[in-house]
C-alpha cells in the first residue's frame, strides 16, 4: 500500500493536548488477523499485539497511524484462579522481560515517525478475568464469599503493573494506554460503592505512577463511560477510548468534557465498519471530524479495534476520510 500521509507521533501528541497539527490522527488500538493480512499483504492466522515488534510496526506504518503499541498486560489464563492457593502459586513476569520487549518495539520504530505506547491494564479487569470457574460472573460471587482473594489478587496485579512501569519508565516511548473495562452497556459491573473500595485507589495509583513518567494517557473502558469521566479529568489523564455508541452520545460526551478529554473512537465497528460500504463509512467518519475535531481534541478510531467482521476495504475508507477530511 502506498503511504499518502507519513506516519508522525507529534500529530497524535497534539491532539492528546488539544492543540492542531497538519491533520486529525487515525489510531486503532488493536487489529485482528484479517485487517493484520490486508496491511502485511500477506496471510496472518495472529493479530497485532501477537506480531514480532518489526511486523507490528509494518502494519502501523501500512494503516497510516501515528503509533505501534507494546504490549506490557499481563493476566494469568482465563477463570485459572478458584482458591488463595492458586493465587499464592502465580508467578509475575519478570520485569526485566518488559523492558527488553519495550526496546524490541523502540528499536524496530526508529526512524518511522511512529510513537511507541505502552500497554497495560489495571487491577480489576486483570482480577475478573482470570478468578474462575467462569471469569467475571466468578468474580462477583467472590467480591462477597471470598473478599480477602479479591483483594489479594488486585493487589497483586497492581505490584505487576507498576513494576513494568519502574522498569520502562527511562525509555524513550511516547504515550501509554491504559485499559480497564469496568462497564457494560447499561453502567457499572458493580456497584459504584464497591467500585469505591476496589477500584478507586488502586486504579488512581497506577494511573499517578504512569503518569508521572510524563507521557500523555488513554484510557480505555468499554461500554457506558459516565461513571469515569469525573475521576479522569480530576487525574490529569488525557483521553478516553472508545467511547461506544448506544451506551454513550460521543456528542454529548464532547459537549460536556470535550474541552477536558480528548475522545478517541465511535466509528461503529457493530455498525457501518461492518455492515456498511466504504462510502458509508467515509460519510461517518467525515461527520465525526467535523463536529468533534474543531478544537484539536478527536481522534479518529473504531468503536473498539478492527475485528474480523470489518471488511479492511471499509477500515481503509475510514484511514482515507480522515486523510480527506481532516486536515487543518
Amino acid at each position: 500500500m502506498q503511504l499518502m500521509c507519513a506516519s508522525s507521533m507529534g500529530r497524535l501528541e497534539a491532539a492528546l493536548h488539544h492543540a492542531k497539527h497538519d491533520r486529525v490522527p487515525n489510531l486503532e488500538v488493536s487489529f485482528d488477523a484479517r485487517a493484520v493480512s490486508h496491511l502485511l499483504g500477506r496471510r496472518s492466522e495472529i493479530g497485532w499485539w501477537q506480531l514480532p515488534p518489526e511486523e507490528a510496526v509494518a502494519v502501523a506504518l501500512a494503516a497510516r497511524q501515528d503509533a505501534v503499541f507494546c504490549s506490557l498486560t499481563w493476566s494469568p489464563p482465563l477463570g485459572s484462579v478458584r482458591t488463595m492457593q492458586d493465587a499464592r502459586a502465580l508467578v509475575p513476569p519478570d520485569p526485566a522481560e518488559g523492558r527488553a520487549k519495550m526496546r524490541a518495539y523502540l528499536a524496530a520504530a526508529a526512524g518511522t515517525g511512529l510513537g511507541v505506547c505502552a500497554r497495560l491494564t489495571c487491577p480489576f479487569t486483570a482480577a475478573y478475568t482470570s478468578t474462575g470457574p467462569i471469569p467475571i460472573q466468578s468474580f462477583m460471587y467472590m467480591l462477597y464469599d471470598r473478599p480477602e482473594l479479591v483483594d489479594y489478587v488486585m493487589e497483586l496485579y497492581l505490584s505487576v503493573a507498576l513494576a513494568q512501569v519502574e522498569a520502562i519508565a527511562d525509555l524513550p516511548f511516547r504515550l501509554v494506554y491504559l485499559g480497564d473495562d469496568i462497564a457494560g452497556n447499561d453502567g457499572l459491573l458493580v456497584s459504584p460503592a464497591t467500585m469505591g473500595e476496589i477500584w478507586l485507589e488502586r486504579t488512581r495509583t497506577l494511573v499517578e505512577a504512569l503518569l508521572d513518567t510524563g507521557r500523555p494517557m488513554i484510557f480505555h473502558c468499554c461500554g457506558k463511560q459516565e461513571f469515569l469521566y469525573p475521576f479522569l479529568v480530576k487525574w490529569g489523564v488525557h483521553a478516553v477510548h472508545p467511547v461506544q455508541p448506544g451506551p454513550n452520545d460521543i456528542y454529548a460526551v464532547h459537549r460536556t468534557w470535550g474541552d477536558k478529554l480528548t475522545l478517541v473512537g465511535n466509528i461503529d465497528v457493530n455498525g457501518v465498519l461492518s455492515s456498511g460500504d466504504p462510502r458509508a463509512v467515509a460519510e461517518d467518519t467525515r461527520e465525526h471530524i467535523e463536529r468533534l475535531a474543531g478544537d484539536g481534541g478527536y481522534v479518529v478510531c473504531s468503536s473498539h479495534s478492527i475485528i474480523d467482521s470489518v471488511d479492511p476495504e471499509n477500515y481503509l475508507a475510514m484511514v482515507n476520510a480522515t486523510e480527506a477530511y481532516g486536515r487543518y
